[in-house]
């Protein structure tokens, strides 16, 4: 079984982009992202928190990974301009995933539970070169 279905057979939730990720294991993951369209004040991030999750397949019980906004993995920069980023040290990638694919999806959750699928897609862990000397 592949990590996700072909792309043209994938049914995700409309509010969901397809995003694929590359990160590195030696480094802190910082991407940021920024939804919605700059300047649209329709809508904000206040009062939101997020969650994602990052599994072998998308049919795995149990997560490898799991960020969110209490854990402070998951920030949000500019909720007037609905920007967020990930805050997650190399510790943690490193103890969580090999080098590898994966895939993962970001949910964005309201006060009342409101669950928002936002972004879902491959995740692929490379292998860093360099890492810090150890104690």
């Amino acid at each position: 079984m592949g990590l996700c279905c072909p792309i043209d057979k994938c049914i995700h939730s409309v509010t969901s982009a397809h995003v694929d990720l590359r990160i590195d294991n030696n480094g802190t993951w910082m991407d940021a992202f920024q939804f919605g369209t700059p300047g649209d004040t329709t809508w904000t991030l206040e009062g939101q928190s997020f969650e994602l999750d990052v599994q072998r397949t998308s049919y795995d019980s149990v997560p490898l990974l799991h960020l969110d906004s209490a854990g402070g993995q998951i920030l949000i920069d500019d909720a007037a301009q609905r920007v967020i980023h990930f805050d997650v040290p190399a510790a943690d990638l490193q103890a969580s995933l090999s080098p590898g694919a994966y895939v993962y999806d970001l949910v964005m959750v309201d006060g009342v539970n409101v669950r928002v699928p936002l972004m879902h897609g491959q995740l692929f862990v490379n292998q860093g070169v360099t890492y810090p000397a150890g104690p």
